[in-house]
C-alpha cells in the first residue's frame, strides 16, 4: 500500500501553483523525433531491398514470335 505524501515531500511548484512543463514538452519532442527516425530509417532499408531484388532481376524473355 501508497503512502500519504506530506506537502515537504513533494516539489515545490512554480508560478501560478503549476509545475513546468518543459520536462514533458522535451520527452514528447524526442518520442516524436525518434519516430520519424525510425520511419526513415524503415523506408531507406525497404528501399534497398527493392532495389536490390530488380537489379538481380532476370532480363524478360523475348515475345518475339519464333517461326
Amino acid at each position: 500500500m501508497g503512502r500519504k505524501r506530506r506537502d515537504e515531500d513533494q516539489p515545490p511548484p512554480t508560478q501560478n501553483g503549476h509545475r513546468s512543463r518543459r520536462g514533458r514538452r522535451l520527452a514528447v519532442l524526442l518520442a516524436l523525433a525518434g519516430g520519424a527516425v525510425y520511419l526513415v530509417r524503415r523506408n531507406q532499408r525497404k528501399a534497398e531491398l527493392d532495389e536490390g531484388i530488380w537489379h538481380e532481376a532476370p532480363a524478360p524473355a523475348s515475345t518475339a514470335p519464333t517461326a
